[in-house]
């Protein structure tokens, strides 16, 4: 697994348990992977803009990927997916969003706001802990991302 091109992304989740599951899986597909964590959108487009407290580039950088819950409190994701893809310096960085959630009108909502992918949370710890490893290896073999 060591030739798998390392990349970094933005964890959005406000639900740590979630975000811890889906870092280590993160991690261990590639250990050279890069991952911030956030507990909502007004922190990620923070972090994005390299805004306060985020100023430093060098410890904050663009992400590869953005993973991004859409139930959280002052900030949801489709709202900050909106942000996201109307501002001409973020709209190029592929979100993919994570709920809990099947329903088909949220679902089309996120696509047709510019997502470039929905994944639901398995229930179970195996059943998510592998959902999160098929989704690195699309993200890390399959797909090219923009620098």
């Amino acid at each position: 697994m060591d030739d798998f091109k390392p990349i970094s992304a933005l964890m959005v989740e406000d639900n740590i348990d979630h975000a811890e599951l889906m870092i280590d899986a993160f991690n261990d597909f590639n250990i050279k992977n890069t991952i911030a964590h956030v507990i909502d959108g007004e922190q990620a487009i923070a972090y994005l803009r390299n805004a306060a407290p985020y100023e430093d580039k060098s410890k904050f950088t663009r992400p590869d990927i953005v993973f991004l819950d859409i139930r959280m409190p002052r900030q949801g994701g489709i709202e900050t997916l909106k942000i996201m893809k109307a501002d001409d310096d973020l709209c190029s960085i592929p979100v993919v969003m994570i709920s809990t959630s099947k329903t088909e009108p949220e679902i089309k909502e996120c696509y047709r706001l510019g997502a470039s992918g929905y994944i639901t949370k398995p229930l179970k710890f195996d059943d998510f802990s592998k959902k999160m490893k098929e989704l690195n290896y699309y993200w890390v073999l399959t797909s090219e991302l923009p620098k």
